[in-house]
């Protein structure tokens, strides 16, 4: 345990050290930082813990990476793409995904189109299993978490 005197000075020199760094940082730096650091409270409050790796769900990688492809405001990825096209069932079971709905016009043909340039041939097979992975995600997400509070009956689809 150190001091309160200790305390008060190595508060005060973060204070200035963090806001050395906020004036060197651009405005695009420091809001993809705020929406980083919302996200990971929220994912710790949430589901106590910072990443939905730590959960060892199934395709939680590629859920974790297209989140952090839309904080940094990248919605050209595989990643980003698949949650796009996923963002109405993650929003229903309680997962903040933003809308990208002016950035992205169909996700769906986007990330069809991205991975039959990336795979050829095999790029039909690969969009399908994507697809089912990430719908293993939100299975395995479902079971895990309580009810959503806003849903209004016991029987809604995450859909409606």
């Amino acid at each position: 345990m150190i001091s309160k005197s200790m305390h008060i000075y190595l508060k005060t020199i973060g204070r200035k050290g963090g806001k050395a760094r906020a004036r060197k940082s651009s405005s695009a730096a420091l809001s993809s930082q705020a929406r980083n650091a919302v996200m990971s409270r929220w994912m710790r409050q949430r589901f106590g813990a910072d990443n939905f790796k730590a959960l060892a769900l199934p395709g939680s990688e590629i859920v974790d990476s297209g989140l952090r492809n839309f904080i940094h405001g990248d919605f050209s990825s595989v990643q980003a793409l698949a949650v796009a096209e996923l963002r109405p069932r993650l929003r229903f079971l309680g997962v903040p995904v933003p809308d990208v709905s002016d950035q992205i016009s169909n996700p769906r043909t986007l990330l069809y189109q991205t991975m039959e340039a990336e795979h050829g041939d095999m790029g039909y097979a690969r969009f399908c299993a994507l697809l089912e992975r990430l719908d293993s995600f939100c299975d395995s997400l479902a079971s895990i978490i309580p009810p959503p509070r806003h849903a209004t009956h016991r029987n809604r689809r995450w859909y409606t």
